[in-house]
């Protein structure tokens, strides 16, 4: 396929530690007064399928560990700039419990029935008095529900990027599934089985491919897809990058999705 032909431009990531490599830094976390509880990020995503979901974990940390503690929380829901009272459909638990010598334990958010297509995102905050000044004391978890989909039957997929080498495009076919509520349609393990792929079109048939893992790589694991085009009488057409996060990409190709017929 063309994406072999493209050399992935590498760069190096580099990862954030919990234990600060500066000594200035370490002596404050494990001499102080405090336990140095924190989060292990300060962000995180959680998305659940149309049904069959309950809820998440999220990891607190402490450096110090030697005796069993609980620990108060708070939580919100945060709405633009402000922040108001969590719907019930979402319950954080009040406090988190760690055991002696537990460094690292979870606690666990229930979600219920919330509405779909919309990001709510969840701040819970730790004591400040349990918290020193390089740690992270409030996680915002942004949680979202799909939209139910139903199918539309099989459509074609025209590929520039899986062509073989003389080939404008490879071409097979898809069992193409549309949102209820709204015009996304999601093609059915389009590159690769597991791998369903969601072309967004607004009101004026413009069309948006969000960041999504579209197929695996042998060498790069996780290849992602992403790009803009338009819906013109039932076909879809996009120019898709196809990168590897903090990687590189192999490049962008226009993708043509033939709907089902009406």
């Amino acid at each position: 396929m063309k994406v072999n032909k493209y050399i992935i431009g590498m760069f190096v990531a580099t990862a954030t530690f919990f234990v600060s490599c500066n000594t200035d830094n370490e002596r404050d976390i494990y001499n102080s007064t405090t336990m140095g509880v924190t989060f292990a990020t300060g962000t995180q995503s959680v998305s659940f399928p149309s049904t069959g979901y309950e809820g998440f974990d999220v990891e607190v940390l402490r450096a110090k560990s030697s005796e069993a503690t609980t620990i108060n929380l708070s939580a919100t829901l945060v709405v633009g700039d402000k922040e108001q009272e969590l719907p019930a459909s979402i319950t954080v638990p009040s406090s988190v419990s760690f055991a002696a010598g537990e460094f690292k334990t979870n606690i666990h958010v229930t979600v219920g029935d919330i509405t779909p297509g919309q990001n709510y995102k969840v701040k819970i905050s730790l004591p400040e008095e349990m918290v020193t000044i390089d740690q992270t004391s409030d996680k915002v978890i942004t949680v979202y529900r799909d939209y139910t989909f139903s199918s539309l039957g099989t459509g074609t997929f025209k590929s520039a990027a899986m062509a073989e080498e003389g080939e404008d495009f490879a071409t097979w076919e898809v069992e193409v599934q549309k949102a209820d509520q709204i015009s996304w349609y999601k093609a059915m393990n389009l590159y690769e089985k597991g791998y369903n792929i969601v072309f967004k079109v607004n009101e004026a048939n413009e069309v948006t491919v969000e960041s999504q893992p579209a197929w695996k790589h042998a060498s790069y694991g996780e290849v992602f897809v992403s790009g803009k085009g338009a819906l013109e009488d039932g076909v879809i057409t996009v120019k898709l990058s196809h990168d590897v996060p903090n990687v590189g990409g192999f490049g962008e190709f226009k993708e043509i999705l033939y709907l089902p017929a009406k």
